[in-house]
């Protein structure tokens, strides 16, 4: 979420009893904290000058075998314009990205020397986890090594939160960092570009088991798991790797379909606190609001049927704007190893060999799209009410999926509009999913225009609804409430229940 520049503070945690991670919740207590006293200024504005290495050569060289260059950004081996990571038996490695070896040996807090068991990296900060599923920072990432810091801090209020883990218990996870300095802006589905609010927006995303849900965490929001962005096809696909840079997600399935998707808190249109956000056309407007809904996901050309891929996939930011992108694809093509290569928007996939082994898994490469052939099954929610003599159902509604229609019926005349629905912005732990626990959304009730256009043409009963509570306006914004039970449209009047 936004990120207010703060003055530069040094967080000094105090030791804490050590503990499993509550992973069913993802709510962390202090009670499950490591004994450490790791300290930290994640979150805050990049203050130092990133152009020296000064620090590097005081580190030990590394003793173990490392590539002489980091290609793909996973959980083993990350890198960012600066520096590159990888990972050995619990131990982090640095090295300069731009230069061919080099290794050194990192230091790391008590808490996590030999203890780590995945990092990513993006921008300037770095996320790893210890063997729990524990989430760290390290700050100051695209810095020289001697002003690098940890915190295990995550969460509400600000950043200072007892801490969280990864969601799902996940290897498939990885951390993205949208931020002024390295991105500046992002644009909109409008075409609209909007600068970057605050700091940093930081979101580490990971995915399920049967790849269908991608949660996030967001070390400004509550410690739980209860914030998605769904996979394509209104939250079944399913996904076999995952990759996100600067709040752009690369999916693939076992096909070698692969989808891209700009979304982060703020850019969803759930940080109302800080943002303006509108359903109705911000084109060409003088002081345009970020247009709702957020951009969905964009199916991405197929990469050669003669080539081979594996699941390794990666993307990078390259500069400034949400467009500035790199999409790689760990593969083979004409026996030459190494991996595809393009450009967030470009038409076509280039070939960039390593003649470094293959270390994913390989996928299918179907040359058409199959990319609905393993879907998850449709979310179980559906509901049903009535508003007088008119009969509301929403079916197969999930928390992630931001559009779904919205059947009116009445007199035997049907009419189906779209119900837009938001994750609110919460500061207290909210369960996953949907449960007996109120989940609160930002609403908006769309009429299409051409209902509209023609109103006296709709049956009596489904005319006064949309004259009377809606205004006849062709966006109506409103509060949903839902539960496993009911859902609570309030600019409808309507409660419906679980059908």
């Amino acid at each position: 979420m936004l990120r207010h520049a703060l003055a530069a503070t040094v967080l000094t945690v105090g030791a804490l009893a050590p503990g499993a991670p509550a992973w069913a919740a993802g709510a962390v207590t202090a009670e499950a904290a490591p004994q450490c006293r790791p300290v930290g200024t994640a979150g805050l504005a990049d203050l130092i000058p990133g152009d020296s290495t000064l620090g590097l050569s005081g580190l030990p060289p590394a003793t173990v075998d490392l590539p002489a260059q980091i290609h793909l950004r996973g959980t083993a081996e990350t890198f960012n314009r600066r520096w590159s990571f990888a990972l050995r038996d619990g131990r982090m490695y640095v090295k300069e990205a731009s230069r061919e070896g080099g290794w050194r040996t990192m230091a790391l807090p008590d808490c996590l020397a030999g203890r780590v068991a995945g990092i990513s990296v993006d921008d300037d900060e770095l996320a790893a986890l210890d063997e729990s599923g524990r989430i760290y920072t390290m700050d100051h990432a695209l810095n020289a090594p001697w002003t690098w810091n940890w915190t295990y801090r995550f969460g509400a209020p600000l950043w200072l939160g007892e801490g969280n883990t990864v969601p799902y218990g996940s290897t498939r996870w990885t951390w993205s960092v949208l931020s002024p300095g390295e991105d500046q802006v992002w644009r909109d589905t409008a075409g609209n570009d909007h600068p970057v609010g605050g700091a940093k927006v930081s979101h580490v995303f990971a995915l399920s088991p049967d790849g269908s849900r991608i949660t996030y965490v967001d070390p400004w929001l509550p410690a739980d798991h209860s914030y998605e962005m769904a996979t394509p096809h209104r939250g079944r696909f399913q996904a076999q790797a995952l990759s996100t840079a600067a709040s752009t997600s690369l999916v693939v399935n076992r096909y070698g379909d692969l989808y891209t998707r700009l979304f982060d808190f703020d850019i969803a249109g759930s940080d109302r606190v800080f943002f303006s956000y509108s359903y109705e056309d911000q084109r060409g407007a003088a002081f345009p609001k970020i247009q709702l809904p957020a951009p969905d996901w964009v199916h991405q050309p197929k990469i050669p049927a003669t080539g081979q891929i594996t699941d390794r996939i990666s993307v990078h930011k390259t500069g400034r704007g949400s467009d500035a992108r790199e999409l790689r694809v760990e593969g083979r093509d004409q026996g030459r190893t190494g991996y595809w290569r393009k450009t967030l928007t470009a038409s076509r996939w280039d070939f960039v060999e390593t003649g470094e082994p293959l270390r994913g898994s390989l996928l299918q490469n179907a040359p058409d799209d199959r990319s609905t052939d393993t879907l998850a099954p449709a979310s179980p929610f559906d509901y049903t009410g009535t508003q007088g003599q008119v009969t509301a159902s929403v079916g197969a509604f999930d928390v992630a999926v931001a559009e779904t229609p919205l059947l009116l019926r009445a007199g035997g005349q049907e009419l189906t509009v779209t119900l837009h629905t938001v994750d609110g912005l919460r500061q207290t732990v909210q369960a996953p999913g949907l449960t007996a626990q109120p989940r609160h959304f930002y609403g908006a009730v769309e009429i299409p225009q051409s209902v509209l256009d023609d109103l006296d043409a709709q049956q009596p009963e489904l005319r006064g609804l949309i004259r009377d509570r809606l205004g006849s306006d062709r966006f109506t914004e409103t509060e949903v409430v839902v539960t496993d039970r009911t859902m609570t449209i309030a600019a409808l009047g309507l409660t419906l229940n679980r059908a």
